[in-house]
């Protein structure tokens, strides 16, 4: 209790001294929340530093471990391939028919070590399906110094065709087409004209039906297409390349009349053939005049 001077001498003040003030309370409340607040940012790092620790020592087990499976695969796959010096006296065993689109190489001689790892890597890369990983093993084998691959080089061009096709008219994007947004005006054939390329392969990139090219849709189209044709009179073969890189192979019905030259795709396609006896496939045939722009390079040669 308190005691002050008032109007009729020394009166009782109702105020308690040994109570705390508002101002006071107010003010430990704060120091209490803001230890709070402290303690719990300190045990949320500490969690997450814990955390970030335990995340790291758990990859560097899952990277050690698939380190180790590989290493004991590469250690069995070479148990499992001996090389004896003396012939084996048993009959060798029945080739397993090769899967659709595989590379066959059973049964053909020691190769170079460059060549067995692109293979293997080829291998892998089927696998995976990873198309662009196999277009390029599949480039990389044909281009060596040497040809030492020369007896795998025709089913490598005919994968490398079938991939090129796939990657071409598939639903992602290819290195040969560009996506263009119809504008007011446009129709299907003065796009295709316009890029270079065919009516028929720009309604194929579009789902075929291209009778109604609707103002702002995003369409796709081979952009200005450099395709050559080159007809071996000898292996009965035809060549196609896009852009001064091999594309696809074609195979002739019959020897090839026409003379040896360089001659530019005429419009009307079907009396060229003929007239030079270049007989396809009709499949074949009408696949090349969908690629084919006008005026693009067909060369009949000798090899």
């Amino acid at each position: 209790m308190a005691f002050a001077q008032g109007k009729f001498g020394i009166e009782y003040n109702p105020v308690r001294t040994d109570e705390d003030s508002p101002a006071l309370m107010l003010w430990t409340l704060g120091v209490v929340f803001l230890v709070a607040l402290v303690s719990l940012v300190v045990t949320i790092s500490s969690r997450k530093s814990k955390e970030a620790k335990d995340a790291a020592m758990i990859s560097a087990e899952i990277s050690a471990s698939v380190a180790e499976e590989r290493r004991s695969n590469a250690e069995e796959t070479a148990n499992e391939q001996p090389a004896p010096e003396e012939p084996v006296a048993e009959a060798p065993p029945e080739p397993e028919v090769p899967p659709p689109e595989k590379i066959a190489v059973a049964g053909t001689a020691k190769r170079p070590a460059k060549v067995t790892n692109l293979l293997m890597r080829l291998e892998e890369a089927e696998k995976r399906h990873d198309i662009a990983m196999t277009i390029e093993t599949i480039e990389q084998l044909r281009s060596l110094p040497g040809n030492p691959a020369a007896d795998l080089d025709d089913p490598l061009a005919r994968r490398l065709g079938v991939l090129n096709m796939r990657r071409l008219f598939g639903p992602d994007k290819s290195p040969w087409t560009a996506e263009v947004v119809v504008k007011r005006g446009d129709n299907a054939s003065r796009i295709a004209y316009e890029h270079g390329s065919t009516l028929a392969s720009f309604a194929k990139l579009n789902g075929g039906n291209v009778d109604k090219v609707v103002i702002g849709k995003k369409m796709r189209v081979m952009e200005h297409p450099r395709f050559s044709l080159v007809i071996h009179r000898l292996t009965k073969t035809a060549d196609l390349s896009l852009n001064g890189k091999f594309f696809k192979r074609y195979y002739l019905n019959s020897e090839v009349k026409g003379e040896i030259g360089a001659y530019e795709k005429p419009e009307r396609i079907r009396p060229f053939w003929a007239e030079k006896g270049i007989s396809l496939d009709a499949e074949d045939r009408a696949e090349l005049e969908m690629l084919l722009p006008r005026g693009a390079t067909i060369i009949i040669a000798e090899l």
